[in-house]
């Protein structure tokens, strides 16, 4: 029996497999192989508890054991209990010192404890070890990024996907960090990302979905379908919580499809102004793509992109008539089944070709309205009038830091002697503190011109930090968008260079939607002109900060209603309505 359980568990088919070591536990209580495969299949299925109970009883049985101590490391991890996770981890390396499973869950350990040497050490060893294991490269790539370096990375990710060209998390994290590489051609990131999915969703069959009938779109609603895992307290909802607001519920019947791990308050706001919510966490892509097809869906709208929770599987399927990309991830999904994608004029002008898959659906009057957190506080005072010195700030992801855009802010600072940079995010421990003066000082920037806080990661609010900060810093190839959109509800002026892609141009788009162009730069020189005209008027730095919000307040980007007018009407039209 236990030769039938392990080929169960081997095809995959966990439930059936775990329901068979537990037949054989009932009748051999001591069995060391389904003590430990059990716990293993727990493990698997997320019951770490169990998993631990259960492997440690095998490990009890045969202590010598590395792969016992190895399978009992990674689910004491899992369950957050890190210091015997490490010991055990340790243990199988003892017994096994060549075992790459271990170093790569000691890496994991060491990446999310803030070990960086340790876990791109471990993760290194890993892949030496064994050179065909998927999971080590791609461990390894996120240790790259952990560090920002981006193109070693990105070589570890290929990796992984060339040994298992369908693996996920591979596939999102590599396309993700593609985006983030400060010369790659708009081309060349949709030819990879194109290639990058054809291989990955090769296995997922597209259905026939007919296309949706006029005279049944004459006669009901259309159905709307948004998909996300971020139905919580997540940036995407600054921009999506007015629109699922102000649907007009005679015309359109509204899906929700949450892949939610943890629901908050704003999960409850979006259910309650949402006709139908399917809770689809835990559910497969099939189940998901079945459910759509039951709601009769019309347009599924994937808000998640290449980014965590998303369901691009389901997409791939063709799960909807019609399938549209918005908001979630500023570039291509490589995917013949999403149809469209939304931007604007400014972040995709016409007379630019695009290299994606999907049909372009040009917004009006930009991509997104906002709208800002209702705790969002007041107005204050630019800091300038009480400290005598301009302060830049940055409060973007640390992987956005990449070396060009250190050197240039280098340049900023050289140009502006009387400013100070504040660096804050909640990645920014003393490790990456110290790496981030070190590239500064290759600059020659002073220490003291650097100001590096790091924030509560369980959420520290970003509206309190722009009190602070006279003037916001953009980042580049990828600009912030959010914290564009923040920064200046808040009062604080931003600086951006308008790139060469959607992704690019985001803040460009916010920028120009509130009549600011000038603060648009088309090159890096330009860039430190704008800075630097800000930071030699401080009286117009405190004015313009006190007028900001009235500014936002007037412009297209806070009227909700017209901007999902706007989108509804796309929504007809793209169905031939």
């Amino acid at each position: 029996m236990i030769k039938n359980a392990i080929e169960l568990h081997q095809a995959g088919q966990l439930r059936q497999a775990k329901a068979q070591y537990r037949e054989i536990l009932n009748s051999q209580p001591d069995h060391p192989d389904a003590l430990h495969l059990y716990g293993l299949v727990c493990h698997q299925l997320g019951d770490h508890e169990t998993a631990i109970r259960y492997i440690r009883k095998a490990v009890e049985r045969v202590p010598a054991q590395a792969v016992l101590r190895n399978n009992l490391g990674d689910a004491l991890h899992r369950a957050g209990q890190i210091d015997e996770a490490v010991q055990q981890l340790n243990i199988a390396l003892e017994l096994r010192p060549g075992y790459a499973g271990a170093h790569q869950n000691l890496s994991s350990i060491y990446l999310k404890t803030g070990s960086h040497e340790l876990a791109l050490s471990h993760c290194k060893r890993a892949c030496e070890l064994d050179e065909g294991r998927p999971e080590a490269w791609f461990n390894l790539g996120l240790c790259y990024l952990d560090h920002v370096l981006l193109e070693d990375c990105v070589e570890a990710f290929r990796k992984a996907l060339a040994l298992r060209p369908d693996y996920q998390a591979a596939v999102t994290s590599l396309i993700y960090v593609l985006n983030l590489l400060p010369d790659s051609s708009p081309k060349a990131v949709s030819e990879e990302t194109r290639r990058v999915a054809t291989a990955a969703f090769t296995k997922a069959p597209v259905t026939s979905v007919q296309p949706t009938s006029r005279q049944r779109i004459a006669s009901e609603p259309i159905r709307i379908g948004y998909v996300s895992g971020d139905f919580c307290r997540h940036a995407v909802n600054y921009f999506f919580e007015p629109v699922i607001e102000h649907h007009d519920k005679s015309a359109f019947e509204v899906y929700c499809y949450a892949d939610v791990v943890k629901p908050d308050d704003a999960t409850a706001r979006l259910q309650a102004n949402t006709a139908h919510w399917r809770d689809i966490l835990g559910c497969s892509d099939s189940e998901l793509m079945s459910q759509v097809q039951t709601d009769r869906i019309d347009i599924l709208v994937d808000l998640a992109g290449y980014t965590r929770h998303n369901r691009l599987q389901a997409f791939a399927r063709q799960s909807a008539p019609v399938q549209l990309s918005w908001l979630g991830f500023p570039n291509t999904s490589g995917l013949p089944a999403m149809h469209f994608r939304i931007v604007d004029s400014t972040t995709f002008p016409s007379d630019e070709a695009d290299m994606g898959t999907e049909t372009l659906i040009r917004m009006p009057t930009g991509f997104a309205c906002f709208r800002p957190p209702a705790q969002a506080p007041q107005v204050l005072d630019a800091p300038c009038l009480k400290n005598g010195y301009i302060t830049l700030g940055s409060l973007h992801k640390l992987e956005k830091l990449n070396p060009q855009v250190i050197e240039l802010w280098a340049d900023v600072l050289r140009e502006n002697p009387n400013t100070r940079l504040v660096l804050a995010r909640d990645q920014l421990d003393e490790w990456h503190q110290a790496r981030l003066q070190g590239l500064f000082s290759q600059h020659n920037i002073a220490l003291e011109r650097l100001q590096m806080l790091e924030l509560d990661a369980q959420g520290q609010s970003f509206f309190e930090l722009f009190a602070g900060i006279d003037i916001l810093l953009d980042v580049f190839p990828w600009s912030g968008h959010t914290l564009a959109c923040c920064a200046l509800w808040m009062g604080v002026p931003v600086v951006s260079i308008s790139g060469n892609s959607h992704a690019g141009r985001m803040v460009a788009s916010v920028l120009n939607s509130l009549g600011l162009n000038e603060w648009v730069a088309a090159d890096g020189a330009t860039y430190v002109g704008i800075i630097k005209k800000l930071c030699s008027d401080p009286s117009q730095l405190i004015i313009t900060r006190r007028e900001l919000r009235q500014r936002f307040s007037r412009s297209s980007l806070r009227d909700e209603i017209s901007f999902t007018r706007q989108l509804e009407s796309q929504y007809r039209r793209i169905l031939n309505f």
